[in-house]
């Protein structure tokens, strides 16, 4: 507000020096054409003596000029008249001028004969007639110079209205954009008022026993266990239990003490909110659509775009007509239906373009929004339109649909290597930052499918790189853009939103969702990451000679917002982070000489036993890192025994970074023996390795695709 103030006065005060400088510009120069004694240019000063000659009067020059010229012109047009009486002496009119002439040439003469004083009177008429004669000649010479004055104050004067002209339109201009400044400081200057969080009605007919009431999970009768599977199959949760629950269901208030008493600016501005579906289930849909109708403040919630992503018709059929249908019954409520399957980044900018709030808010279809999820997230944005800010996700089970919540304030977002988001407990710099548990917490990254962000920020930050198909890396791209762009990523303690996280993403494409996310990851490495990119290609050696198509436009709107480094991100915002090679001893496939197989994930995830495959197969499921915290880790699974017994297989469990049941120690071409148990890696005898005494036989030794420079001096220590 100072700094835009500042800035009009010194607008101001440039536009009256300006009109300094032209005043003094234009008495210098009239100074430059002016003789000793400045003329008065005013015709009312010019009078005529009695003898009919011209007499210059004070400063009056330009009178003096043109009764000159006049006398020249009454001068000639005699000297014409007597050179006329000479060549045509016959006619009459000029016979009588001669006359006349002669006549007062004899008179003339008969004054001086008669007069006591007529040499005095013959010798002043002389010089009197040399006096005119004299004016005369100088007021011809003096014409070019008044007329030369004349036109340069013509000049002046052109020059002064058409300069007070432009100094009124710029005058004019500041002001209007003092005035547009001061309207839009006076919005958002907070009036004082206050507004307390809105507090929904128990739904019509609220029964507290119904199934998922007070987000309790639902119970599946045994007759119905074969149906649920089925329906799970479908969807990837649990259908049959989401659609024996009210699209009106209450939920327990996970928020923070403090939040509850929290008041607002009533100046909040309204979000339009977006919720992107494909062959959605309807249950989830149409409740997560009135959790938001029955949750947010009227005056707040501008409206609700639903945008279909071309839902198949054949098993969706309730996502057609009846969806139509249902949704004209609802106030606020829009429907719009892409005509071909975009994918879930293009759906929600087409859903974007369909908004009309200042704020635009972000959901999946499978949400459900608690009390006092909005304001806060409105307000923060109110105070900063550069902080694109996420609710707390609570997890709604995918088996029974039970609505989990844990604390507030503790988990933030970040991701690994391989550009995969993940969950991570905030370091203690970030605790220390943080003043009050309710306020927002600073986050690398974001999940993805819910937030918040001020619509005039987002599409000057270019929103979604078009390049990115169906789904996958939009969330790291928009969260590096948002960071390394002048913006923040924050996570809002008050705002809590129940999402169902499923295991499998239900989407049908012509080719694997799995290469389309690793196109997706390569361009926003390629674009936002820098030399850093190298470890996200370690990671997917196999992407370092895939096409990614062209993101010349991605980097030129990088040049273009001057947007800070990777550098600066990782030494800033993502303080805590581990850089590869600055504990990677060895990375790649393991195998086994003597088989030829080599260690696989089998692309499972914690809970899961470690297996093998031929070491000639091409997956990333196979590429794992041995860290100087002896860690043997894919992503963020780690190689764990938590039971040392003989023949046990081999777990994969997420990595701790505390040692324990984790801890491995390795030489090139040798044993991989765990330090706790002090057993050894064996190939076994079926497709899962198992831990076995240390006894050197071949099917223990193992190798590394590739060991550092220095891996010799941190190995086996």
């Amino acid at each position: 507000m100072i700094n835009r103030r500042r800035r009009c006065r010194y607008t101001l005060a440039v536009i009256l020096m300006g009109i300094g400088v032209f005043y003094v510009a234009q008495i210098v120069l009239s100074s430059i054409f002016d003789d000793d004694n400045p003329t008065d240019l005013s015709e009312d000063k010019l009078k005529q003596n009695s003898d009919g000659q011209d007499v210059i009067k004070g400063d009056d020059v330009k009178k003096s000029q043109q009764q000159a010229n006049q006398d020249n012109i009454k001068s000639q047009d005699r000297q014409d008249g007597v050179n006329k009486v000479h060549d045509n002496g016959k006619k009459s009119q000029n016979l009588d001028t001669r006359k006349t002439i002669n006549e007062r040439d004899t008179e003339k003469e008969d004054d001086k004969a008669n007069s006591p004083n007529g040499n005095k009177h013959h010798s002043e008429g002389k010089n009197q007639k040399i006096d005119t004669q004299d004016t005369v000649t100088k007021a011809t010479k003096v014409a070019p110079v008044a007329t030369t004055k004349k036109a340069i104050n013509n000049i002046f004067m052109k020059m002064k209205m058409a300069a007070k002209d432009q100094i009124e339109k710029k005058i004019m201009q500041a002001k209007n954009v003092l005035d547009t400044k001061l309207k839009q400081n006076s919005k958002k200057r907070p009036s004082g008022k206050e507004r307390p969080i809105f507090q929904p009605t128990l739904p019509q007919n609220y029964k507290p026993a119904a199934p998922g009431e007070s987000g309790r999970a639902v119970n599946i009768p045994k007759e119905y266990q074969q149906l649920s599977e089925e329906l799970f199959q479908k969807h990837h949760f649990n259908q049959w239990a989401s659609d024996r629950i009210s699209v009106h269901r209450t939920l327990p208030d996970p928020r923070p003490e403090m939040c509850k008493s929290q008041t607002y600016p009533v100046e909040l501005q309204p979000t339009s909110v977006v919720i992107v579906f494909y062959n959605e289930a309807w249950s989830t849909l149409i409740r997560t659509v009135h959790s938001v109708l029955d949750r947010s403040p009227p005056d707040l919630l501008h409206e609700i775009i639903l945008v279909d992503d071309s839902s198949l018709v054949v098993g969706h059929e309730d996502l057609h007509q009846p969806l139509e249908e249902y949704v004209r019954q609802l106030d606020k409520v829009r429907l719009h239906r892409n005509p071909q399957r975009e994918g879930l980044i293009r759906a929600r900018l087409r859903g974007l373009e369909q908004t009309s709030a200042p704020i635009v808010t972000f959901l999946d279809a499978h949400c459900e929004v608690n009390i006092g999820w909005l304001e806060p997230l409105l307000n923060r944005i109110y105070q900063d339109p550069t902080a694109v800010v996420c609710p707390e996700i609570d997890s709604i089970d995918l088996n029974n649909f039970a609505y989990k919540y844990g604390p507030s304030g503790v988990l933030r977002g970040t991701f690994n290597w391989d550009l995969s988001f993940k969950w991570s407990i905030a370091p203690t710099s970030e605790r220390i930052r943080r003043t009050s548990p309710i306020e927002p917490m600073r986050s690398p990254t974001m999940a993805g499918g819910l937030f918040a962000i001020d619509r005039e920020y987002f599409l000057k930050l270019g929103t979604y790189d078009k390049g990115l198909e169906i789904w996958g890396a939009e969330n790291m791209e928009l969260s590096f853009k948002v960071w390394q762009c002048g913006g923040k990523l924050e996570i809002i303690p008050c705002s809590h939103v129940g999402h169902v996280f499923r295991e499998v993403q239900p989407y049908d494409t012509s080719v694997s969702l799995h290469s389309i996310a690793n196109k997706n990851y390569q361009r926003v490495a390629e674009v936002w990451m820098d030399d850093y990119k190298k470890f996200f290609y370690q990671r997917h050696p196999y992407l370092r000679h895939q096409r990614f198509g062209d993101v010349s436009e991605n980097l030129k709107l990088r040049q273009k917002l001057k947007c800070r480094s990777f550098q600066w991100y990782l030494q800033n915002v993502f303080t805590d982070v581990i850089l590869p090679n600055e504990t990677v001893i060895a990375t790649g496939k393991i195998r086994n000489p003597v088989s030829n197989m080599c260690l696989d994930t089998l692309g499972k995830t914690s809970g899961s036993f470690l297996g093998l495959s031929p070491c000639n197969s091409q997956s990333e499921t196979m590429l794992f890192a041995y860290t100087s915290r002896k860690e043997i880790s894919w992503n963020d699974v780690c190689l764990d025994a938590s039971f040392i017994l003989a023949g046990f297989n081999i777990q994969l469990a997420e990595c701790h970074r505390i040692g324990g049941n984790q801890k491995w120690l390795h030489q090139k071409n040798d044993i991989i023996k765990h330090v706790h148990g002090g057993m050894c890696i064996d190939r076994g005898t079926t497709l899962n390795p198992v831990i076995l005494p240390c006894n050197g036989s071949l099917t223990q030794i193992w190798r590394f695709d590739h060991y550092t420079a220095n891996s010799d001096s941190k190995l086996m220590r």
